[in-house]
Parts: structure tokens; C-alpha cells; sequence
């Protein structure tokens, strides 16, 4: 959407100006405003609605004024943004890990505003992922979906949190929009919501996997090792052997570049990248990101390598959690693809995480992706 921010930032502020001071039954020329619109007359109107303009022959009914409406979040709005996220979550996100999480997105998500305070917002954080096999495609990693406590109750289809939501779809995800679809983690009572007002559908649910720690001498075998630069050319090959075996799924890039910046530059997290290698040939096997979570345990958030290596990587995993003294080893993955990991034999939960897709706009279908997605704790951005 880059290219697009100011046409897009422009053609909200033209509506709401056009607006301010219109009242019911008010007719106005808004073709002006319409052109500014690259995605056409269907999806303009479409917005125009959202500020309680009706198209007619004669021109534009201004129908009602609506409690809420549409805009932009941009990064200026910062403050704006906290203030909600406070408001909605009881703590404050360090002001660092707000600029990361967004730093690729000029505009981080759709407002719902009221009176020129914003009160629900529907975010996205730009990422490439592989569809069945293809080139790189952009979607959206869903976030930070949150509405003021005082107006949660207004769950309806013109309620704030609708608002928000329907209007970043319409306007970024689908068929020829900036992102071809969109992914998050909404919990099961989330997702109900959604279905409800006609957004989402799900296509698979998170599951936890978990090992014991084990430190026997079959665990000495693999070894792990930071990751550095002299691996680059090992991890991007270790990729490749990855996807290769993921042309039937969609999956997020996990070359050397998103590796190293999604682990390596996160400003509050500490992370492990490491190799995995044969302790006498020093073959690789794969590549594993860990966060030691202390009582918690290992979270493992991602695994890259060929699955037929991953029981090597597992065994790994688990000695390092034995030398941490840690009690058990965890990993987060879709529903659909947890069978792969059946080799390493791990105990398995369901999770109230699920994993939905878009129904509002014209996109893949459900039907198409159900489960599809190779999903894992590092594709969020809450781990």
C-alpha cells in the first residue's frame, strides 16, 4: 500500500471534511472525493456510507451521522493509539516495540473515531508468505484488534469494532488489494464475534506440543549453535529444502533476512536462533528459535529444515532444555500440520487460538485455505 498512503490518507480526510457539517437530508456532489478512490465507484460507495452518504441520481443523500466513523491510523497518531491500547488492555506497550511491530506499514491500521477520539482499531503488520508453492505474496498479520471498554457492548454490524474491521478489509485484503489475505490468532470467543457480524470463518486452530527434557547420551548427537553470518548461505539452503516440502500449504518466508530481523532486532524479546548440526560432521540439520521462558519452560517458535530432520532438532531442543534446567520444551502450530511433528512424539493440547479467514471481500475462499496454513508462535506478534 505504500505507494498509495497519501491518495488513501487524502480521500478519508476529503470524506470527513465533506461530512462535518452535513446533516440528514442534506444532498452533496462527492464525485470529487470519488476520484480520489483507486479501488472504484463500488468500494467509494461502499465507503461513503460509513459517513451516512446514499448515492442517488441527483447526487449524494446524506442519509444520517453516524456515531462512529472510519480513518486511518498513521503513525502521527501514536498517542491516540496508546491511550486506546491502555485503555483496552491495562498496560502501556513499550513505545519500541510498537515502532518494530509497524515499522514496515505507513499506516499500521484502521480507526473507528468518535468526536476526533479514536475507539476500536483493526491493525496489520505487512509479511510475505508462499501459496501452494508460488512466488512471494504480501498479507497482513492481524493485531492489536482492541475497542474501548465503553463501547465493547456495540457488537453489532454498525458497531466501532465492525466498523474497523470491514472497512481494512475492503481496503487492503482481497483479490487485487495490497495484501492477498489476511492471518491472526483470535480466540474462540473473538472468532464468534467475527462470524457473527460476517467477517471471518475458521480454517484450523492452534495446538501446543510439548516435550520432556532429555539430556541421554542419543541427545549428544546434535549439537546447537548461535547463528552468524558465516551460516547465511546453510540457513537460506535449509530454507529451501523447507518450502519444498510445503507446496501443497501456505507459509511464511523463513529465509536468513526474516530470520535474523524477526529474532535477531525484536527490542524487548530475547531470542536463540540456532543451528542444529551434526556434533561430528558438522552437516546442519536445521535451523530452531527459542525463547527461554524460564518456570515456563522452552518455547519454540520456529523450526526450519527439512521435516524429515525435525526429530534431530527436537532432540536438540530438549538436551538444551535439560542443561537450562527447564521442565519442558513447547511449540505452538496449526491443527492441520502438528502431524509432522509426530515422529518427535510430544504430548498435544488443543488451544482456544484459532485461525480464521476472510469472508467479507472477495479473497481465497475458505474452502481453499482450510487447513492450508503452516502456522506457528513465531508467525505472531504477541510471542
Amino acid at each position: 500500500m505504500t505507494q498509495h498512503v497519501p491518495q488513501e490518507v487524502r480521500l478519508f480526510e476529503a470524506l470527513q471534511a465533506r461530512s462535518r457539517d452535513g446533516a440528514p437530508g442534506d444532498v452533496a456532489d462527492l464525485s470529487d472525493i470519488e476520484q480520489l478512490d483507486r479501488l472504484g465507484a463500488a468500494t467509494f460507495e461502499a465507503l461513503a456510507q460509513r459517513f451516512g452518504w446514499k448515492r442517488q441520481d441527483s447526487g449524494w443523500l446524506r442519509e444520517r451521522v453516524p456515531r462512529w466513523t472510519p480513518g486511518w491510523v498513521e503513525h502521527r497518531h501514536f498517542e491516540q493509539w496508546m491511550a486506546l491500547f491502555e485503555a483496552a488492555f491495562g498496560y502501556r506497550m513499550a513505545t519500541d516495540l510498537w515502532r518494530w511491530k509497524y515499522r514496515h506499514n505507513p499506516l499500521p491500521g484502521m480507526g473507528a473515531w468518535r468526536n476526533g477520539e479514536l475507539v476500536a482499531f483493526y491493525g496489520g503488520m505487512t509479511r510475505e508468505v508462499l501459496r501452494f508453492g508460488g512466488a512471494p505474496e504480501p498479507v497482513m498479520q492481524i493485531g492489536d484488534v482492541m475497542t474501548r471498554p465503553d463501547e465493547r457492548a456495540v457488537i453489532t454490524r454498525t458497531g466501532p469494532f465492525q466498523l474497523a474491521a470491514s472497512t481494512y478489509m475492503e481496503r487492503n485484503g482481497g483479490h487485487d488489494l495490497p495484501a492477498l489475505l489476511g492471518y491472526g490468532f483470535p480466540t474462540d470467543k473473538a472468532l464468534k464475534v467475527a462470524q457473527r457480524l460476517g467477517l471471518y470463518e475458521q480454517i484450523d486452530q492452534m495446538m501446543e506440543l510439548a516435550w520432556e527434557p532429555d539430556d541421554t547420551p542419543e541427545s549428544w548427537f546434535t549439537q546447537l549453535v548461535p547463528v552468524n553470518a558465516s551460516h547465511r548461505a546453510a540457513v537460506d539452503g535449509l530454507w529451501s529444502s523447507m518450502k519444498a516440502q510445503f507446496a501443497a500449504s501456505l507459509i511464511g518466508q523463513r529465509h536468513w533476512a526474516y530470520l535474523t530481523e524477526r529474532y535477531g532486532t525484536h527490542p524487548v524479546n530475547h531470542y536463540e536462533l540456532l543451528l542444529v548440526r551434526n556434533r561430528i560432521t558438522r552437516k546442519a540439520a536445521g535451523v530452531v528459535a527459542i525463547r527461554d521462558r524460564d518456570e515456563g519452560g522452552v518455547e519454540v517458535l520456529d523450526l526450519v529444515g527439512d521435516p524429515q530432520d525435525w526429530p534431530h532438532l527436537v532432540r536438540a531442543i530438549r538436551r538444551w532444555t535439560a542443561r537450562k534446567g527447564r521442565q519442558r520444551a513447547f511449540m505452538w502450530v496449526t491443527k492441520s500440520h502438528a502431524p509432522l511433528l509426530d515422529p518427535t512424539q510430544p504430548r498435544v493440547a488443543p488451544m482456544e487460538l484459532m485461525v480464521p479467514a476472510n469472508i467479507w471481500t472477495p479473497a481465497a475462499t475458505v474452502d481453499e485455505l482450510q487447513g492450508r496454513w503452516w502456522l506457528t508462535g513465531g508467525d505472531t506478534d504477541f510471542r
